[in-house]
């Protein structure tokens, strides 16, 4: 009973999708971080069930390729794309760590908050403009498959990171989600992590492949970034990792969708 309760509560935190309600317990909310790729898992499958309904209507690229965008923002309401916002306004402030992680508690958006996700979203909109094209005109949903399951490996290395990287602060909503978190909870999140890069190689082993070592490299480029500029992650961080690191992988799919 437990565990499904950790599913509402992670899907309530993590998603928009409307949940039960009922008093979180300390027992329910300690493992809320593990079912965090499960938000992912959701976006993956509507994604490729769009685009495999555009495939079969012959719907207009450009038109798929919008729906698709939106998609993770309205199932997730944007709740990562606020800590990528922070992280932004941090990064462009050139300050100390102490000064960096103060911008990123104000709530107010900085004019580069609004410039880089701006500048992202148009990124992945062009990127994703591929992939969809190379799907749609081959009449082949393999590589729409390992965009799918991106969402759950992105989000699967963003529980590990949480729980297993140095945090920069002992307080704050990232220690409140992964204070309590054990080693169960991290053996769960590797194991999810290991079956998203498994299916991705089974999709198509070259495309996989590819998908699975950017998102080895960028897990290392963030560890390094966090270290230098904030002494550790946050929950602003973990924003900008989901963001971030989903991007990333969209361009590299993008890219080796049209080269393959």
């Amino acid at each position: 009973m437990n565990i499904l309760k950790s599913i509402i509560i992670s899907l309530s935190l993590y998603s928009k999708i409307p949940m039960p309600t009922f008093e979180w317990d300390e027992d329910s909310t300690r493992h809320a971080i593990s079912f965090l790729p499960l938000t992912g898992l959701i976006i993956g499958g509507i994604s490729v069930l769009f685009a495999w309904g555009a495939m079969r209507w012959a719907l207009p690229v450009f038109f798929v390729t919008l729906i698709l965008t939106a998609i993770p923002l309205i199932i997730t309401g944007g709740f990562h794309a606020d800590g990528f916002m922070d992280v932004q306004d941090a990064l462009h402030s050139y300050q100390p760590k102490e000064k960096k992680l103060e911008i990123m508690k104000d709530p107010h958006i900085g004019a580069f908050a609004v410039i880089s996700a701006g500048t992202v979203l148009l990124i992945w909109t062009g990127f994703l403009y591929l992939l969809v094209r190379k799907c749609l005109e081959g009449q082949d949903l393999r590589l729409m498959l390992i965009y799918g399951l991106a969402f759950v490996l992105i989000r699967a290395l963003c529980g590990i990171t949480s729980i297993s990287f140095p945090k920069a602060k002992k307080d704050g909503m990232l220690n409140m989600e992964t204070g309590r978190s054990n080693r169960g909870d991290l053996i769960f999140l590797v194991l999810e992590t290991l079956f998203s890069l498994g299916a991705m190689v089974a999709v198509n082993p070259v495309a996989g492949s590819i998908e699975v070592v950017a998102a080895l490299l960028f897990t290392l480029w963030y560890r390094s970034l966090c270290k230098k500029n904030f002494g550790g992650v946050t929950g602003d961080t973990a924003g900008f990792f989901v963001v971030m690191g989903e991007t990333f992988l969209v361009v590299v799919l993008g890219i080796a969708g049209f080269v393959l």
